[in-house]
């Protein structure tokens, strides 16, 4: 054996090696399914955001920015149009009657009022299971504590002001004092936004590329139903906030994973002005609590009435000031809400615009933003899909938030069944 082929053989082999690590590189950028580095994630859920106050956003607001330069669109969220039943469909990519969360409350079987509060709850994986089962680091950040517990399986971090491992108070520091939130609600709400993002910020430095982010910011909501939506001067103030929070963890998935990251920022829900109370108390005169069982979620109250008083209900309810519609469970209209499930009430009654369901009129001092019916300013929420991986979705058809979940996962690069 000579050493002239001995020099042709090596040559050879440093040939073949440089063709392997470039096909390597090239399959690593461009993230498609079975990569070994997939493309970090997160998915931000800007708590009951209407897309016409993200519209109505002063133009340097990072928000507004995100949806110039990345991809955006009006989507339709869920009936009812409430937090858990707008996060189940987010994050399963299913309606409420085939996930099983089907609003604020539901009667169970020893005829109490229960919160959706319990993964067990859910009768669909979510994307934070589906990418977990992949090896994909997870995490879900909240500020609120119903959120993380209902959606928490999965997630290797499932923090929230309530529930912050040890790592997260010595990296992040804790969450904002709540005793502060009464010298400076909306203040404190913004304050909390950004302990959220910055909760975030510090998972995705932990770890590294190809991982899973779920952000919900809790001050949209809390702010818009003490202040109402945008215009008001305190909610746009909070949406500015959250857009400043999250102009800094999109610096952050940049170092942390160069172009090879994108952000999904949506809403559960819509919020509307409101200004008139409905009360029960006035509704439902003449029923006692062996009559019927109700739950109130703004703009719409579920009704689980006795066997025998369900006629008296509907007739109560239907024409009753501020009351736009009542669905029964022989109402046409139910199954294109897609509220047949066995927990969706039997009665569904929803408000006109202006008027929420809330249990004393004096409330309504310090309530102006309601939600749950089916307003235009309820139900139409923003999708914007930003950063360098943004190209790798098409939004045309996408319409309804339960189509948000396939975005995600094809920018994870593919999460199977």
């Amino acid at each position: 054996m000579t050493s002239q082929w001995l020099k042709g053989l090596y040559r050879a082999f440093l040939v073949l090696t440089a063709c392997f690590l470039a096909a390597a590189a090239t399959a690593a950028a461009s993230g498609g399914p079975g990569d070994q580095t997939r493309a970090v994630v997160a998915l931000v859920i800007l708590d009951g955001c209407p897309a016409q106050s993200l519209d109505a956003l002063p133009p340097e607001a990072f928000l507004r920015r995100m949806a110039s330069t990345g991809l955006y669109q009006h989507v339709k969220t869920v009936f009812p149009s409430s937090t858990a039943a707008g996060h189940a469909a987010i994050l399963t990519g299913k309606w409420p009657e085939e996930n099983g969360i089907t609003g604020k409350q539901f009667v169970g079987e020893d005829g109490e009022l229960s919160g959706f509060s319990s993964p067990s709850l859910l009768e669909a994986r979510t994307i934070i299971q589906r990418a977990a089962e992949l090896g994909i680091r997870t995490a879900l950040v909240s500020g609120k504590e119903g959120v993380r517990t209902l959606f928490c399986e999965g997630a290797d971090l499932a923090a929230s002001p309530a529930t912050a491992p040890p790592w997260v108070l010595e990296t992040v520091g804790p969450p904002p004092d709540e005793s502060a939130q009464y010298e400076d609600y909306c203040g404190w709400y913004e304050k909390l936004d950004g302990w959220v993002v910055d909760v975030a910020c510090a998972f995705a430095k932990d770890a590294g590329p190809s991982s899973f982010i779920v952000l919900n910011l809790a001050g949209p909501d809390k702010v818009g139903h003490r202040c109402g939506p945008v215009p008001a001067r305190e909610t746009t103030r909070c949406l500015v906030a959250a857009g400043e929070a999250l102009e800094r963890l999109t610096a952050t998935l940049e170092e942390v994973a160069g172009t090879n990251w994108a952000v999904v920022v949506t809403a559960d829900h819509g919020m509307t002005y409101v200004d008139k109370a409905i009360t029960p108390a006035d509704l439902l005169d003449g029923f006692d609590e062996a009559d019927c069982v109700y739950s109130l979620d703004g703009g719409v109250m579920g009704v689980w009435p006795a066997a025998t008083k369900q006629d008296a209900v509907v007739a109560a309810l239907k024409g009753a000031e501020g009351v736009l519609g009542v669905i029964t469970t022989s109402s046409a209209e139910r199954a294109s809400l897609h509220a047949g499930h066995p927990r969706s009430a039997p009665i569904i009654a929803i408000a006109e615009r202006g008027y929420m369901f809330i249990e004393s009129a004096a409330f309504m001092e310090y309530t102006k933003g309601s939600h749950g019916a089916l307003l235009d300013t309820d139900v139409t929420v923003p999708l914007i899909v930003y950063g360098p991986q943004a190209g790798r979705v098409d939004l045309s058809k996408v319409r309804d938030t339960v189509e948000i979940a396939a975005v995600t996962a094809e920018l994870l690069g593919g999460l199977g069944d």
